[in-house]
């Protein structure tokens, strides 16, 4: 075969790769496209309140791009509220299992407001892994355009992120203290020379909506949040933690943990600037209960318990 024959040759092969490369690419897109709105559509099925303007596909050749104008995600009873002024997905055809969010000029909520927040750019990362083993990752980028609601006295973070994982498959997950974990999560959030870096889990039934039957039939089948460990550093003092908690009759926190404090008066002065008043170090140890609507450290009220829904 002459040269000319074999360049030929070359140059139609590479022109059908490219035709097929692009084909895929195309139909792949799409494909993401209608799955994101068919995934709304279902959403909205389980009650759900999806609302969101025009999807734009984008990124051709090297990445999938969709951009998704004024997004809205709310369930009936507001135990989630999340408004997104442009969602950004993106991934390549060789990832499909590895997505990157990032939203931008968010406002959320969780739990009827117990958390409450606006960013204006937020990033997240979704992942399986094998086993059919789903991570979250969120992250802040950078908390300086935060504005916290709530809990109230909280002051502004520097940096956030929380990490959540599920099994969605039948292989064994993590065991909690009475069933296997639903849910595993990591909390970290740094100001300044504070940091607060927290992990455990959640078992018992999944909760759809912050409400009294979902948060009931949670609690009373064996429904749990495991603190395994908490770590609180503050102006060169640390307070570490772990415990346990739920629910009690009247939907308050119910739990324990156990604290070792390593500077009592830095942990003292922190807390009363969060409006928790704590006196002298309690004899043989510190153990956070919270019961009959208070959180009593030793044998001091350290403030009071809200209901986290009303019955």
């Amino acid at each position: 075969m002459s040269g000319v024959f074999k360049l030929r040759a070359v140059i139609t092969t590479l022109v059908l790769l490219g035709l097929g490369y692009t084909a895929i690419w195309y139909t792949v897109g799409f494909r993401m496209q209608k799955a994101v709105t068919t995934t709304a559509s279902s959403w909205l099925d389980r009650g759900l309140d999806v609302s969101h303007g025009k999807t734009t596909l984008s990124g051709f050749p090297y990445r999938l791009i969709l951009e998704i104008d004024g997004l809205r995600v709310r369930t009936r009873q507001r135990g989630l509220d999340f408004e997104a002024e442009k969602l950004v997905l993106i991934s390549h055809l060789w990832t499909p299992d590895h997505w990157i969010a990032q939203a931008s000029t968010v406002s959320a909520g969780l739990g009827r407001g117990i958390i409450a927040f606006d960013e204006d750019f937020i990033q997240a990362s979704y992942r399986v892994h094998t086993g059919d083993r789903l991570v979250i990752k969120i992250d802040s980028n950078g908390a300086d355009d935060m504005t916290l609601h709530a809990p109230k006295g909280v002051p502004p973070l520097d940096a956030w992120s929380l990490l959540l994982g599920k099994d969605n498959g039948d292989a064994d997950g993590a065991g909690g203290l009475y069933e296997k974990r639903t849910l595993e999560f990591k909390f970290f959030a740094q100001r300044g020379d504070s940091s607060l870096d927290i992990a455990g889990g959640v078992s018992g039934p999944g909760i759809r909506d912050w409400s009294v039957n979902q948060l009931g039939n949670w609690r009373d089948n064996g429904g749990l949040v495991e603190l395994d460990t908490m770590s609180w550093t503050t102006d060169g003092a640390t307070v570490t933690a772990n415990g346990d908690l739920t629910l009690d009759e009247n939907f308050k926190p119910l739990g324990s943990a156990a604290l070792t404090v390593s500077d009592w008066s830095v942990f003292r002065k922190s807390m009363a600037e969060l409006s928790m008043p704590v006196g002298n170090p309690p004899v043989g140890g510190a153990a956070l209960m919270l019961q009959n609507g208070s959180a009593i450290l030793g044998d001091q009220v350290v403030f009071s318990l809200p209901t986290v829904v009303k019955p």
